[in-house]
Parts: structure tokens; sequence; C-alpha cells
């Protein structure tokens, strides 16, 4: 099961919010791109769409913009309000199913989904609802991963090639990163232009940031993708190339896009 697709019956909720306060400290650079990105004037109203445990409504907040939230997750708004509250901030929260927003049409000047897409049952579906309740002119951002973009040095390149294939394995939508611009031009969205950010690590440990190899290996080899033996010599010499300082391996971390919904015939 991917508890980030039904986050409270996951029984993971502390691992979850304490997953989502490292990737908001370790995620800043992108973060602070896709903010920078978002075409919205202060005091307009932006909704943060799978807001989380609402880190990014305190930065939309901070930067002058009216900020509201939208979570399927009762126990992801309540970090989300106790954030907020915390601070001082207003709390604009509702608790939906991002296929089916409880919106009326064109009423935010802006909006953000942020690692939602790779979750959610219809990601087409769930930006039609973006794309409906953005006002004509409205500014879209979306951040996502590409989880099949993983690439190990190895002297044995099949054996790092089927591992690497085996991460993200329990996301739906294991390759949102490179699916991106094709969904939100089908969405009737405009002017799309895209950022990849490839990260190269020097490390196992820092590679686990985000992805684990041992989780990798033992999905494949349970998986009856390659011999347990041959995924443990990889994992052995992954750990000796670390620490020897000559581990070398690159991941599309994320894709930030930014789009619009175009303005009214006439404007």
């Amino acid at each position: 099961m991917n508890a980030f697709t039904d986050v409270d019956r996951s029984g993971r909720g502390p691992e979850l919010l304490h997953y989502l306060d490292d990737a908001h400290r370790g995620l800043a650079a992108p973060k602070g791109v896709m903010r920078a990105g978002l075409d919205v004037p202060a005091g307009h109203d932006v909704l943060d769409l799978g807001c989380g445990a609402g880190h990014e409504l305190v930065e939309l907040e901070r930067t002058g913009r009216c900020a509201f939230g939208a979570d399927s997750s009762r126990l992801m708004l309540d970090a989300s309000r106790q954030r907020l509250e915390a601070l001082g901030l207003p709390v604009r929260l509702v608790r939906a199913d991002a296929h089916r927003l409880p919106y009326a049409d064109g009423v935010f000047a802006g909006c953000r989904v942020e690692r939602l897409l790779q979750h959610v049952d219809d990601p087409a579906a769930v930006l039609a609802e973006a794309h409906r309740v953005l006002r004509p002119g409205g500014s879209l951002a979306v951040l996502e991963p590409d989880w099949a973009t993983l690439a190990l040095a190895s002297e044995d390149p099949e054996a790092a090639r089927i591992i690497a294939d085996a991460v993200g394995g329990h996301v739906p939508h294991r390759r949102m990163g490179r699916q991106l611009r094709g969904l939100l031009v089908a969405a009737g969205f405009a002017d799309v232009r895209v950022e990849v950010e490839l990260v190269v690590y020097t490390s196992v440990t820092e590679l686990s940031h985000v992805i684990s190899l041992e989780r990798a290996a033992h999905a494949a080899w349970t998986g009856g993708l390659i011999p347990q033996e041959r995924a443990q010599v990889l994992l052995r010499e992954q750990h000796l190339l670390s620490e020897s300082g000559a581990f070398h391996a690159t991941f599309q971390r994320t894709t930030v896009a930014w789009a619009r919904r175009p303005p009214a015939t006439g404007q």
C-alpha cells in the first residue's frame, strides 16, 4: 500500500509527518523556485491542493498571498491547522478529494500542486479541477518527481538498472515528472514551461534521504527480478564506493511546471 494515497488509514501518520518535515527542508531550493514562479500578486487567493502538513501554506502567507489548503487527510489538516495557529496565521482549510473540489468555478488567482499527482487515482481529473477553480488567467505551479530516473555507476550495470527500476514501485504514477507537460496541455492550460532538477549524489547516505537502495533491492529480489545474492553484491559494491569517495548516482529529483488558465475570450 502507498501510504500517501490514504494517510488516515495507513497507520503511519507520525512517520509521514516526519517525512514531510524532512522534505520541506531537503527540497527548500526547488520549493523556492516553484514559489517564485507562481505569478500571483500579494493579497490574492492561492489554493494549495494537497496541502499536507501546511508548510507551504505558511510560506504563501509570508509572501503576502491568502493561502487556502485542501487535503483528503484529516491528520494532515490537523497538522496544518496547528502550524498556522501557532504562528498566528489565518486558517482556511477544507477536507476534500482532489478529484472533486468543493469550490466554485474561477475563485482562485493561483494554485500549487506539490508531489500529489503521483499518488492520486486520476492525475488528469485533478488537473481538470485545478483548471476549473482557477480564474481565467490564473497561475498554476506543479512539482513532481520522476522515480524512474535513478542511475547508478556500477561494475554490474544490468543489476544496477534492475534495482533502479524498482525505485518508487509502490507509487501509482512513478514517472509523473516526465508526464506533466502533456497532462497540463491536455487539461487546457497554456504558457506551459518546465524545469528539471537533476541531482548528483556522492554517497549512499546522501542518496538515502531520498531513495533507499536497500528497499529497492529488496523489492527487486522479492519480486523475482534479480537473485538475492546478486542484489546484495550490488549493495556491497555501492557501499564500498561510497566509503572510498567514488560513489556516483544521478536522479531527476523534481520537475517543476508552471502554466496558466487561458484568459477569457476577448480579454
